[in-house]
Protein backbone atom coordinates (compact mmCIF):
# COMPACT_ATOMS: atom_id res chain seq x y z
CA UNK A 1 0.00 0.00 0.00
CA UNK A 2 1.38 3.39 -0.98
CA UNK A 3 0.24 7.01 -0.83
CA UNK A 4 1.53 9.35 -3.50
CA UNK A 5 -0.76 12.38 -3.32
CA UNK A 6 0.27 15.32 -1.19
CA UNK A 7 -3.36 15.83 -0.14
CA UNK A 8 -4.94 12.86 1.59
CA UNK A 9 -8.53 13.98 1.06
CA UNK A 10 -8.13 16.58 -1.67
CA UNK A 11 -10.58 18.99 -0.03
CA UNK A 12 -8.88 22.30 -0.67
CA UNK A 13 -9.03 25.38 1.54
CA UNK A 14 -12.74 25.16 2.44
CA UNK A 15 -12.57 21.50 3.35
CA UNK A 16 -9.42 22.09 5.34
CA UNK A 17 -11.20 24.80 7.30
CA UNK A 18 -14.01 22.40 8.15
CA UNK A 19 -11.52 19.77 9.28
CA UNK A 20 -9.93 22.31 11.60
CA UNK A 21 -13.20 22.42 13.56
CA UNK A 22 -12.44 18.91 14.75
CA UNK A 23 -10.13 20.36 17.36
CA UNK A 24 -13.09 21.97 19.15
CA UNK A 25 -14.83 19.27 21.16
CA UNK A 26 -17.38 18.82 23.93
CA UNK A 27 -15.93 15.63 25.35
CA UNK A 28 -12.48 14.07 25.38
CA UNK A 29 -11.38 11.18 23.20
CA UNK A 30 -11.20 7.75 24.83
CA UNK A 31 -7.50 6.97 24.50
CA UNK A 32 -5.81 3.74 23.49
CA UNK A 33 -2.17 2.85 23.91
CA UNK A 34 -0.11 2.05 20.81
CA UNK A 35 2.07 -1.05 20.83
CA UNK A 36 5.06 0.88 19.50
CA UNK A 37 6.23 4.52 19.43
CA UNK A 38 4.09 6.66 17.13
CA UNK A 39 5.81 8.20 14.12
CA UNK A 40 3.16 10.47 12.54
CA UNK A 41 0.03 10.42 14.69
CA UNK A 42 -0.38 11.53 18.29
CA UNK A 43 -2.08 9.57 21.07
CA UNK A 44 -5.49 11.12 20.45
CA UNK A 45 -5.63 10.67 16.69
CA UNK A 46 -4.13 7.20 16.96
CA UNK A 47 -6.93 6.26 19.38
CA UNK A 48 -9.62 7.41 16.94
CA UNK A 49 -7.98 5.52 14.08
CA UNK A 50 -7.66 2.36 16.18
CA UNK A 51 -11.35 2.54 17.15
CA UNK A 52 -12.35 3.04 13.51
CA UNK A 53 -10.17 0.12 12.41
CA UNK A 54 -11.84 -2.16 14.93
CA UNK A 55 -15.18 -1.57 13.20
CA UNK A 56 -13.71 -2.04 9.71
CA UNK A 57 -12.18 -5.34 10.82
CA UNK A 58 -13.93 -6.54 14.00
CA UNK A 59 -12.65 -10.08 13.52
CA UNK A 60 -14.53 -13.34 13.63
CA UNK A 61 -13.91 -16.89 12.49
CA UNK A 62 -10.55 -17.11 10.73
CA UNK A 63 -10.29 -13.32 10.54
CA UNK A 64 -8.26 -11.60 13.27
CA UNK A 65 -9.40 -8.34 14.83
CA UNK A 66 -7.73 -5.16 13.54
CA UNK A 67 -5.79 -4.56 16.74
CA UNK A 68 -4.46 -8.10 16.54
CA UNK A 69 -2.54 -7.26 13.36
CA UNK A 70 -1.73 -3.69 14.47
CA UNK A 71 -3.65 -1.89 11.72
CA UNK A 72 -3.46 1.56 13.31
CA UNK A 73 0.27 1.21 13.94
CA UNK A 74 0.83 0.19 10.31
CA UNK A 75 -1.10 3.21 9.04
CA UNK A 76 0.95 5.43 11.34
CA UNK A 77 4.17 3.97 9.93
CA UNK A 78 2.91 4.52 6.38
CA UNK A 79 2.05 8.14 7.09
CA UNK A 80 5.57 8.70 8.39
CA UNK A 81 6.87 7.98 4.88
CA UNK A 82 4.54 10.50 3.21
CA UNK A 83 4.61 14.26 2.83
CA UNK A 84 3.93 15.97 6.20
CA UNK A 85 0.78 17.60 4.84
CA UNK A 86 -0.90 14.24 4.38
CA UNK A 87 -0.42 13.24 8.00
CA UNK A 88 -1.63 16.65 9.18
CA UNK A 89 -4.79 16.39 7.07
CA UNK A 90 -5.53 12.88 8.29
CA UNK A 91 -5.12 13.97 11.91
CA UNK A 92 -7.64 16.76 11.36
CA UNK A 93 -10.05 14.29 9.74
CA UNK A 94 -9.74 11.92 12.70
CA UNK A 95 -10.41 14.70 15.19
CA UNK A 96 -13.49 15.78 13.26
CA UNK A 97 -14.72 12.20 13.03
CA UNK A 98 -14.48 11.77 16.80
CA UNK A 99 -15.80 15.24 17.63
CA UNK A 100 -18.88 15.28 19.87
CA UNK A 101 -19.88 18.78 18.76
CA UNK A 102 -19.88 17.71 15.13
CA UNK A 103 -21.78 14.58 16.13
CA UNK A 104 -24.41 16.67 17.90
CA UNK A 105 -24.78 19.08 14.98
CA UNK A 106 -24.80 16.49 12.20
CA UNK A 107 -26.35 13.41 13.82
CA UNK A 108 -27.87 14.56 17.12
CA UNK A 109 -25.18 12.59 18.98
CA UNK A 110 -23.47 14.56 21.79
CA UNK A 111 -20.72 12.00 22.33
CA UNK A 112 -17.38 11.11 20.81
CA UNK A 113 -17.04 8.20 18.43
CA UNK A 114 -14.47 6.56 20.69
CA UNK A 115 -16.82 6.62 23.68
CA UNK A 116 -19.69 4.84 21.90
CA UNK A 117 -20.43 1.12 21.86
CA UNK A 118 -19.85 -1.01 18.76
CA UNK A 119 -23.44 -0.79 17.49
CA UNK A 120 -23.48 3.01 17.76
CA UNK A 121 -20.04 3.25 16.16
CA UNK A 122 -21.26 1.23 13.18
CA UNK A 123 -24.22 3.60 12.83
CA UNK A 124 -21.88 6.62 12.96
CA UNK A 125 -19.64 5.14 10.28
CA UNK A 126 -22.68 4.43 8.11
CA UNK A 127 -23.86 8.03 8.49
CA UNK A 128 -20.50 9.29 7.21
CA UNK A 129 -20.48 6.76 4.39
CA UNK A 130 -23.92 7.82 3.13
CA UNK A 131 -23.80 11.50 4.07
CA UNK A 132 -24.97 14.19 1.68
CA UNK A 133 -21.85 16.15 2.62
CA UNK A 134 -18.92 15.45 0.32
CA UNK A 135 -16.49 16.13 3.18
CA UNK A 136 -17.91 13.32 5.32
CA UNK A 137 -17.95 10.82 2.46
CA UNK A 138 -14.34 11.65 1.61
CA UNK A 139 -13.25 11.22 5.21
CA UNK A 140 -15.01 7.86 5.41
CA UNK A 141 -13.49 6.59 2.15
CA UNK A 142 -10.03 7.77 3.12
CA UNK A 143 -10.08 6.21 6.59
CA UNK A 144 -11.62 2.96 5.42
CA UNK A 145 -9.18 2.66 2.53
CA UNK A 146 -6.17 3.05 4.80
CA UNK A 147 -7.48 0.61 7.41
CA UNK A 148 -8.59 -2.00 4.88
CA UNK A 149 -5.28 -1.78 3.02
CA UNK A 150 -3.27 -2.25 6.19
CA UNK A 151 -5.51 -5.09 7.35
CA UNK A 152 -5.66 -7.18 4.19
CA UNK A 153 -1.97 -6.54 3.56
CA UNK A 154 -1.12 -8.28 6.84
CA UNK A 155 0.30 -11.83 6.52
CA UNK A 156 -1.94 -12.94 9.40
CA UNK A 157 -4.99 -12.38 7.17
CA UNK A 158 -3.72 -14.19 4.05
CA UNK A 159 -5.03 -17.64 5.01
CA UNK A 160 -8.50 -16.30 5.81
CA UNK A 161 -8.91 -14.85 2.31
CA UNK A 162 -7.20 -17.75 0.52
CA UNK A 163 -4.19 -15.70 -0.55
CA UNK A 164 -0.88 -17.62 -0.63
CA UNK A 165 1.11 -14.45 -0.14
CA UNK A 166 3.38 -12.45 -2.44
CA UNK A 167 5.87 -14.39 -4.59
CA UNK A 168 9.24 -15.23 -3.05
CA UNK A 169 11.34 -13.53 -5.71
CA UNK A 170 14.63 -14.63 -4.16
CA UNK A 171 13.57 -18.26 -4.33
CA UNK A 172 12.34 -17.86 -7.91
CA UNK A 173 15.62 -16.26 -8.98
CA UNK A 174 17.61 -19.01 -7.26
CA UNK A 175 15.57 -21.64 -9.12
CA UNK A 176 16.15 -19.84 -12.39
CA UNK A 177 19.90 -19.58 -11.82
CA UNK A 178 20.05 -23.26 -10.91
CA UNK A 179 18.18 -24.20 -14.08
CA UNK A 180 20.51 -22.05 -16.20
CA UNK A 181 23.58 -23.60 -14.57
CA UNK A 182 22.21 -27.11 -15.08
CA UNK A 183 21.51 -26.39 -18.72
CA UNK A 184 25.04 -25.06 -19.27
CA UNK A 185 26.58 -28.18 -17.68
CA UNK A 186 24.52 -30.62 -19.72
CA UNK A 187 26.43 -32.15 -22.72
CA UNK A 188 25.41 -30.80 -26.08
CA UNK A 189 25.05 -32.91 -29.24
CA UNK A 190 28.63 -32.17 -30.24
CA UNK A 191 29.89 -33.63 -26.94
CA UNK A 192 27.54 -36.61 -26.78
CA UNK A 193 29.67 -39.72 -27.44
CA UNK A 194 26.61 -41.94 -27.73
CA UNK A 195 25.21 -40.05 -30.69
CA UNK A 196 26.02 -41.61 -34.05
CA UNK A 197 27.91 -39.26 -36.32
CA UNK A 198 26.56 -39.36 -39.86
CA UNK A 199 28.68 -37.77 -42.54
CA UNK A 200 27.04 -36.00 -45.40
CA UNK A 201 27.52 -37.81 -48.78
CA UNK A 202 30.24 -36.43 -51.03
CA UNK A 203 29.10 -34.31 -53.91
CA UNK A 204 29.34 -36.08 -57.30
CA UNK A 205 32.31 -35.22 -59.51
CA UNK A 206 31.58 -32.34 -61.79
CA UNK A 207 28.79 -30.99 -59.66
CA UNK A 208 28.72 -27.19 -59.49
Amino acid sequence: MALSRRSFLGLGVVGGGLLALGGIGLRPTVLRAATKPLLALDERTFSVLAAFAERVAPGGGAFPVASGVHVAEKVDALLATCAPGMAAELKQALLLFDNALAGLFLDGRPSTFTSCDAVTQDAIIDSWKNSRLDLRRRVYKGLRGLCAGAYYGSPEVYAAIGYPGPPDYRSLMAQRDAAVAEGAAAPGPENDTDTEHIEAPAAPVGAP
